[in-house]
């Protein structure tokens, strides 16, 4: 066997993500049973209802929470695209060298188990304070950057680690952060450096929030990553509209920046 040939790895990157998808339906359906059994014991009758329905019943999502039942289900629907994506990279990627290959199942994979852990947060019948939840995040993104060359510098103050935000604006903004960090990892080319700032900002009466998001990559990408990039920013500001914060998304000097403000 000639040692500097590239082995064929499509069979590998199939069962890889094959196997990654019943895992996580596994896992998906042990939890909601866990769930469902806690609520039987609160004599709730869940066991007829269908699965989303039930997401009314769960802990930390009231009954006539509509709007969070929606926000998880999207959580749901982009953990199945994600899915959906590795599978057809999986079976339709020749185009691309096996370790390549592989490299880029295993984002679409890292970040389908994000939107699982997204989607668990925010039914917490007791939600973690901030810093906790962007923890996770972190540990997330910065080793899949630092594989990219790209060094992470992540700032959270110790007011905005410890502060709890309520169910739906702490879920929306997990999102926008999922959706900004992703956007440095697919579209910031030639970027070295990459930085997350979170701070509490106190003036006079007011409290707010104050996010930046940066990288110090070309700025502006062209073709298709900048399709992708657009509809991450329609994402972003839809998700930042929802909160009712302002936000900025555009070239700077060097690279890109996102910066939201969230008043509390």
């Amino acid at each position: 066997m000639n040692p500097t040939a590239v082995p064929d790895l499509s069979s590998d990157a199939w069962l890889l993500a094959l196997g990654t998808m019943l895992a996580l339906a596994l896992v998906g359906r042990l939890w909601h049973r866990w769930q469902q059994g806690r609520a039987d014991e609160q004599a709730l009758p869940c066991r007829s209802l269908p699965f989303d329905s039930t997401l009314a019943r769960w802990p930390g999502v009231p009954e006539a929470d509509t709007d969070m039942q929606r926000l998880v289900g999207e959580v749901q629907d982009r953990l199945g695209m994600q899915l959906l994506a590795a599978r057809t990279l999986a079976r339709t990627g020749d185009d691309l060298p096996g370790p390549a290959r592989l490299m880029h199942l295993d984002q679409q994979l890292a970040q389908a188990l994000l939107s699982l852990r997204l989607m668990r947060e925010a039914v917490r019948a007791e939600p973690a304070a901030l810093g906790d939840g962007l923890h996770g995040l972190q540990a997330h993104f910065q080793p899949m950057l630092a594989e990219r060359g790209i060094r992470l510098s992540w700032q959270v103050d110790e007011a905005a680690a410890v502060l709890h935000l309520p169910a739906r604006s702490r879920l929306h903004l997990m999102r926008l952060v999922q959706e900004a960090l992703d956007n440095v990892v697919r579209h910031a080319e030639g970027a070295h450096a990459a930085g997350f700032e979170l701070r509490l900002l106190e003036e006079r009466s007011q409290r707010s929030l104050r996010l930046r998001i940066s990288d110090d990559g070309r700025g502006k990408p062209e073709g298709r990553r900048a399709e992708a990039t657009a509809r991450g920013i329609a994402m972003m500001e839809r998700l930042a509209g929802d909160l009712g914060a302002p936000l900025a998304i555009g070239p700077a000097r060097p690279g890109w920046v996102v910066e939201l403000t969230l008043k509390l």
